[in-house]
């Protein structure tokens, strides 16, 4: 079987949909070394500047026949109805992973769907993202044959604005969870010993940092330890206030701002943090709080969405419109050293149920079940 696959978001600062691509392509070929794959570091309408940052995996299976195009001549390539003669091999199937969902003649096309936050919780994305998410969502119901949903919850959200369309349609789906980034080689925390709480995630509105701002400034007045809070992620939109309320925060020891933090700079702030604060409003799967699991780093999360599925039992659950129910956790955490070791030894417990290797062994059948199965008579 020949695999084209969509990194078209690697080559730029990833976020989770190119962590997925990046994560999922490499379990792809080390698990499969049977089967060819072809890298497309453009993908549809996302046309890239530059591919220099892009997921490229040595091996002799594994192609990157876009690579060394121009935008220009990669936006012609990709032009309706998409004609790889002399440029790539025919692929049996594509894999689009960019809220693209382009048709290549004699293939069949996955699409995978992150999560309908853009319908579900337009407030919380830009409208040009929403337009993007939207348009790509809509033309995959009309060009994809299969589709992959990365959490429980974001089939049941994408049933609940569709419902029935799955049905009605006969498109093949399957739920694949993520699983963290590379694997933790360090030992199981045995004491409570992380100096400081991790936030995890771009400063936008579906983040909820104000809320967890509001929560730290609770805490610090009422904790014995007064532990700052780190901030990981990238400057994201509508974000100049909150930009402006760390540094302010900052200036008095409560918040150290690191900025988009690179992926292999994540397992150390994970491993010596005290615990990981996530009371996003909406997740498509929430990749932060099973990444600090993994370290055995405990997590305080939001009780919404695609999060319970993630945490199970080893997360403490919030509600992420409650600034003193935050707090309240936080300090609970604190004041009990036995409490945080058991949740530190259930989180690596928990984050064992999720692998790679195992999510791509359920995507590769997937493939062969979507290449067998009669294309949709709605095309």
């Amino acid at each position: 079987m020949r695999i084209g696959f969509d990194v078209a978001q690697t080559c730029v600062d990833k976020a989770g949909c190119g962590w997925y691509a990046d994560s999922l392509i490499r379990a792809l070929v080390r698990v499969a070394p049977e089967h060819e794959f072809d890298l497309y570091h453009h993908f549809g309408g996302w046309i890239n500047g530059s591919v220099q940052k892009g997921t490229r995996i040595d091996a002799p299976n594994v192609r990157t026949p876009l690579a060394n195009l121009t935008p220009a001549e990669a936006k012609l390539i990709w032009s309706e109805p998409v004609d790889f003669s002399g440029r790539a091999a025919q692929p049996d199937i594509v894999h689009a992973n960019c809220y693209q969902a382009p048709r290549i003649n004699g293939a069949r096309l996955v699409y995978t769907v992150y999560d309908v936050s853009f319908w579900a919780k337009p407030e919380f994305t830009t409208e040009a993202n929403r337009q993007t998410c939207q348009s790509g969502t809509l033309a995959a119901l009309q060009n994809a044959d299969g589709l992959i949903f990365i959490s429980r919850n974001s089939q049941i959200e994408f049933e609940r604005f569709l419902p029935g369309w799955l049905k009605r349609t006969g498109r093949p789906s399957i739920v694949t969870p993520l699983a963290p980034r590379g694997e933790s080689k360090n030992p199981m925390k045995a004491t409570a010993a992380g100096n400081y709480w991790l936030a995890v995630g771009s400063l936008e509105p579906r983040k909820n940092y104000e809320t967890l701002l509001d929560a730290l400034e609770l805490y610090w007045d009422r904790s014995n330890r007064r532990l700052p809070l780190k901030i990981a992620g990238g400057r994201g939109w509508n974000s100049e206030q909150l930009q402006s309320r760390i540094e302010s925060l900052g200036r008095k020891g409560l918040v150290t701002y690191l900025g988009y933090v690179p992926d292999d700079l994540l397992p150390k702030l994970y491993s010596e943090s005290f615990a990981l604060l996530f009371p996003s409003w909406y997740e498509g799967f929430g990749l932060p709080v099973l990444e600090a699991m993994t370290y055995g780093c405990p997590v305080i999360s939001s009780d919404r969405t695609s999060l319970p599925e993630v945490g199970g039992s080893a997360a403490f659950y919030v509600n992420p419109a409650d600034a003193r129910q935050i707090a309240n956790a936080m300090l609970t955490l604190e004041t009990d050293p036995k409490l945080w070791t058991r949740h530190s030894q259930m989180s690596r417990v928990q984050s064992a149920n999720f692998d790679w290797a195992k999510t791509a062994r359920q995507t590769l059948q997937f493939y062969l079940e979507v290449i067998k199965s009669p294309q949709s008579p709605e095309r």
